[in-house]
């Protein structure tokens, strides 16, 4: 059995205390892959780790210094993207071949996100912490800046539903690992409510020929008084619920779970959509006036609403 081989990194001691994060997750994806074992050293480093005030806030820059292989950030989430540049050309072997790869990048979407659908019992559901912790940290290298998770309302009967508080801690999770990281939290809410909704405040079938719309069994109506205070109420308390971790983005969905037929509603994504999300928007503002709104417009396209 061959002696393992000690691969040497060293952090910049003036720079941010969130960068110790991006060193571990580089010491444990090198050591995962081949037989070294990384530590950090004083002097005679082979690769360094460093915030530049030089380079734009996402941006990362690989070059060398004095011999060793260098990796800058604008920021700690433009370190980690230049880890993960850093990682994904390097070679692995049972010695390690650090990256050959030398130069500037940035990023040029102001948002890259991805959404974890955690509500059909697929693997973002049922994921333990460690495994969503790892996952996020993958997303990150690869330059994701922000996560989307929702509070799964369309399989909850109710607050009370014994479901509820196990749905809220999942959520948690991946806003913890998301702000862990430096990135963005998202989420989402409209008029897909609990299935325990009263009848009385149901919304009315989308008109819907085609079969691309969506619809959950139990959307809300919002141009009903009473439906849209049963709304606001779920969202107030849902605002409430992530205060502590924040929130970054919100996203208004029109057609995935369905909307609302109705003759006040209706056409959907030109009426109720765009009043229901301007209502919500309004109330995620008083608990996180920095949030930013994104506004989708999925089957706009879809006859006959002529959006």
């Amino acid at each position: 059995m061959k002696e393992n081989r000690l691969f040497l990194a060293r952090l910049d001691p003036t720079a941010d205390p969130r960068l110790a994060r991006g060193f571990q997750i580089l010491k444990d994806r090198i050591e995962q892959r081949c037989r070294l074992s990384v530590t950090e050293a004083e002097r005679e480093a082979q690769l360094v780790l460093r915030i530049s005030d030089t380079l734009l806030f996402e941006a990362f820059r690989i070059d060398e210094v004095d011999g060793a292989t260098r990796v800058s950030g604008g920021s700690e989430r433009g370190l980690l993207y230049g880890i993960g540049k850093f990682l994904r050309t390097s070679q692995y072997f049972e010695t390690f071949l650090p990256s050959a790869w030398r130069g500037i990048s940035a990023p040029q979407g102001s948002l890259r996100g991805m959404y974890f659908a955690t509500h059909f019992h697929n693997w973002y559901h049922v994921a333990t912490e460690t495994e969503i912790i790892r996952y996020t940290e993958e997303i990150a290298l690869w330059g994701a800046n922000a996560i989307m998770v929702i509070f799964p309302m369309i399989n909850l009967r109710g607050w009370d539903d014994p479901q509820a508080e196990p749905a809220m801690d999942m959520l948690l999770t991946f806003a913890r690992a998301a702000r862990e990281l430096g990135l963005q939290f998202a989420t989402s809410i409209n008029n897909t409510q609990f299935s325990g909704a009263p009848a009385s405040i149901r919304a009315t079938p989308l008109p819907d020929p085609t079969h691309r719309r969506g619809n959950s069994g139990h959307p809300v109506c919002p141009s009903n008084p009473e439906g849209l205070d049963y709304i606001l109420s779920n969202a107030r308390q849902l605002f409430e619920r992530l205060s502590d971790i924040g929130l970054d983005l919100l996203c208004h969905w029109p057609y995935d779970e369905g909307g609302c037929g109705c003759q006040d509603c209706w056409p959907w994504g030109a009426r109720g959509y765009l009043s229901l999300s301007r209502a919500v928007s309004a109330l995620a503002h008083k608990k996180s006036p920095h949030i930013k709104v994104l506004v989708s417009t999925w089957t706009f396209d879809t006859p006959p609403a002529g959006e």
